[in-house]
């Protein structure tokens, strides 16, 4: 029993120790924690400016400036670089190297499909992290 119970702790040591850095990324760790402390912040007031834009010109804003934002780069955050609209409304945060990844990006992607009855919809996606569902759970990883 106490051979079987060591060999199982041996093999659980041996598949930790084979994590790559981008494992760690994004678990529940301070770096996680300062992802999404910083997506929380920058994204509240961006989506509201996304669907009041889009319910007064028709379309998505392309540009902060379009929506009556704050420049990109006056986002900053403990870990967050910069937050941008982009082509489609696309809002898309990028990270420094506090975040594990310098120059990590999350995504949110509108979806105004279902707008007069439902309300915009926002879908979550990073190509950079992928265990970012640890951190923030509706978010999804998508390859590049």
């Amino acid at each position: 029993m106490c051979v079987a119970v060591s060999m199982a702790l041996a093999g659980c040591c041996a598949v930790e120790a084979r994590k790559t850095p981008l494992d760690r990324t994004v678990e529940l760790d301070e770096a996680g924690w300062l992802i999404r402390a910083d997506f929380v912040a920058a994204t509240g007031r961006m989506q509201v400016a996304a669907a009041e834009y889009y319910n007064v010109y028709g379309k998505l804003p392309a540009h902060n400036k379009d929506a009556g934002l704050p420049e990109p780069e006056q986002y900053r955050g403990k870990t967050l670089r910069s937050a941008s609209f982009g082509p489609n409304g696309v809002i898309e945060l990028v990270f420094d190297a506090k975040s594990g990844r310098d120059g990590g990006r999350i995504r949110l992607v509108p979806d105004v499909s279902h707008a007069p009855a439902m309300g915009m919809q926002w879908r979550c996606e990073s190509p950079d992290y992928p265990q970012v569902k640890r951190v923030l759970p509706t978010c999804d990883y998508v390859s590049r």
